[in-house]
């Protein structure tokens, strides 16, 4: 009872200092087309917004913007949007879009579960963001500023889809727009403080690297059978070119079932090593870093170190190759936090952007070494040193409604094997991964997006293809695991509706290796980080999707249902299958509070675990506040 009236102080006191929100500097009392629009139309939280900006009309902060000068004869977005100028300026020919001033501004990246990335989405398929990027996240919080920028340049007023969207994304990134109109990098906030409560009737499922999750994609966080809760809060600063960012957790979790001891044995059997560290036994409580890093911004390339997600590909419901399914890794990452533009004739790829990381993976208690992949390692202790990972990721954007990308991460080093200059140049090896000396776990991947014609701005699809070692031998369809989706940002007759369809697809055919996906005799353990996957939720032989479709009341005001499939082939651990359907409600009130609520029923069956089939029922219930107490920046 102590801890949870301290996560309520916590919180509370968090509330009461939105309050004392320091004015931005900024021209006086301008507001943009579409709060304009928004604010005129009413709607359901639009009489509160309005006396919200009336009562803080002082804060002046300036919403217009203007399109990237890539010039119009080299331009590859050149009435890509409909009404868009090339370039307009505003405010004494301040280019916002472009934001030059911010080449030695560093800033936090936005948290990958927020509300944020959902609206530039929609706001992307739309076709009010030609130079943004589908297939690497986070985004900095003054990348952010700048997309909003170029959605305002191109933006149509009679889009009352758009409107909510870009008026919410302004009182956002109010901050942020002052530091591209010239105002001072200087300053830290409270980003927001939560609470919230997960109760699960039933038994449910935490272990895709054998069978399924019941809940993914939520920064590796434990669950359990009952009563589970969190209560966290996030702050950030910037100093110029350094940037901080800090979020922290209280976690309780309820104990998962044990499974049976021939189930572990047979577990134990198939992995070809001791059934060790084991996640569904015990309660949870522990005080747990989420995110924490810090940034140096040099010439629009920023160099964090710390802990840190990311989440690369285009997909959103689930990613094959990096998500924040598993806790974040501790790393030092080398970003394009803005688009690059090639030279010369390298100029029609278009806008360019990069990411690079070197990371360390937790949790790993066994490794195999030599040609015969000998065992090492114990269930009572993880490897010391543990096994490093390093990955890239590009992408490139010809014209504004296509964009390609690729991507590539190595396992490699740690235990039996020091970390330097030569393991780390083996991994680049042609010889494949049948050498006596394994050069380490090789993922790859391709991925594209592209609106499709005739519905440029309401439709996008887009795919992941996955390789699992030798991407490059005649073999597509046997090799690569495909994650297809389609994504309608405004349903026909519906224009607040969208809907987004997606499918995962591991259980290649012809494989001599069951479960190959996620796999590695080398690291028994495979490409998990505490044992969750690292990538997706559908496991190591499994086939599924998720079909989902949110009612967008406005820009943070939302309603949406989903449904999940996940089967895992009966040649693999006797094979079985889990269904949700789930139902949720995002409500943003006064003085920057927000409540969500979440529903799900699920069904399960793996005959390995039990005969007959299974449910649980999961209920979730969120307080956010986003207090935004700044010191300085003003």
């Amino acid at each position: 009872m102590r801890k949870w009236l301290v996560s309520a102080v916590i919180v509370l006191t968090t509330y009461a200092g939105h309050g004392q929100l320091s004015p931005f500097a900024a021209e006086a009392g301008s507001l943009s087309a579409p709060q304009a629009q928004f604010l005129g139309g009413g709607g359901l939280v639009g009489e509160p917004l309005a006396r919200f900006i009336g009562r803080n009309a002082h804060m002046g902060v300036p919403f217009a913007a203007s399109a990237p000068d890539w010039g119009e004869e080299q331009s590859p977005y050149a009435g890509a949007i409909t009404g868009a100028p090339a370039r307009e300026d505003f405010g004494g020919g301040t280019n916002r879009s472009e934001s030059s001033g911010t080449r030695y501004k560093a800033s936090s990246y936005v948290p990958l579960d927020s509300w944020i990335y959902a609206a530039m989405d929609r706001l992307a398929v739309m076709g009010y963001l030609p130079t943004s990027t589908a297939t690497i996240r986070p985004w900095t919080r003054l990348e952010c500023a700048r997309l909003l920028a170029e959605a305002h340049a191109g933006f149509d007023e009679n889009d009352e889809a758009a409107a909510p969207l870009l008026a919410a994304l302004d009182l956002e990134f109010a901050h942020e727009t002052g530091v591209i109109e010239g105002a001072g990098n200087n300053g830290a906030r409270v980003e927001d403080a939560y609470v919230r409560y997960t109760g699960i009737a039933g038994t449910p499922l935490r272990d895709s690297f054998h069978f399924g999750q019941s809940l993914d994609d939520d920064f590796g966080r434990p669950y359990g059978k009952g009563v589970n809760g969190i209560t966290g809060l996030s702050v950030s600063a910037e100093a110029a070119s350094v940037a901080v960012y800090v979020r922290g957790e209280y976690q309780h979790a309820s104990a998962m079932p044990a499974y049976s001891d021939s189930a572990m044995q047979t577990i134990a059997s198939y992995d070809g090593l001791p059934f060790g560290w084991d996640l569904r036994n015990g309660t949870t409580d522990r005080i747990r870093l989420i995110e924490a890093y810090s940034a140096l911004n040099l010439a629009d390339w920023q160099i964090s170190f710390g802990q840190q997600s990311l989440w690369w590909g285009p997909d959103r419901t689930t990613s094959l190759i990096l998500s924040n399914n598993a806790e974040a890794m501790p790393m030092l990452r080398f970003a394009r936090v803005k688009p690059a533009r090639m030279p010369g004739k390298l100029g029609w790829l278009g806008p360019v952007h990069f990411d690079g990381f070197f990371a360390r993976q937790g949790g790993v208690h066994y490794v195999g070494l030599g040609p015969a992949f000998t065992l090492y390692g114990s269930a009572g202790e993880p490897l010391k040193p543990p096994p490093y990972l390093w990955g890239v990721n590009f992408s490139f954007k010809p014209t504004a409604n296509f964009e390609l990308g690729f991507a590539h991460t190595v396992i490699f080093a740690g235990y039996g094997r020091p970390l330097n200059l030569n393991t780390f140049l083996h991994t680049f090896s042609v010889l494949g991964n049948g050498q006596a000396v394994d050069p380490g776990k090789r993922t790859t991947e391709f991925n594209l997006t592209y609106h499709l014609p005739g519905f440029r701005r309401n439709v996008s699809v887009y795919t992941e293809e996955f390789a699992w070692d030798d991407p490059i031998e005649g073999k597509f369809l046997s090799r690569f695991a495909m994650d297809p989706g389609i994504y309608i940002a405004r349903v026909p007759w519906v224009k607040r509706m969208d809907l987004r369809v997606e499918g995962v697809y591991t259980d290649l055919p012809g494989l001599v290796d069951g479960a190959y996906f996620y796999d590695n005799y080398h690291y028994p353990q495979g490409y998990t980080n505490y044992g969750q996957i690292l990538g997706s939720w559908i496991g190591r032989q499994g086939s599924g999707g998720k079909a989902c479709s949110t009612y967008w009341f406005n820009g943070r005001t939302k309603a949406a249902v989903s449904y999940r499939k996940d089967s895992a082939d009966k040649a693999y651990l006797s094979g079985g299958n889990l269904s949700d359907i789930s139902a949720s409600m995002t409500w943003k009130g006064k003085k920057g509070t927000e409540i969500s609520a979440m529903s799900q029923y699920e069904r399960w069956k793996f005959p390995l675990l039990g005969a007959g089939t299974q449910s649980n029922i999961t209920t979730s219930l969120e307080l956010r506040v986003f207090a935004k107490m700044r010191i300085g920046g003003k």
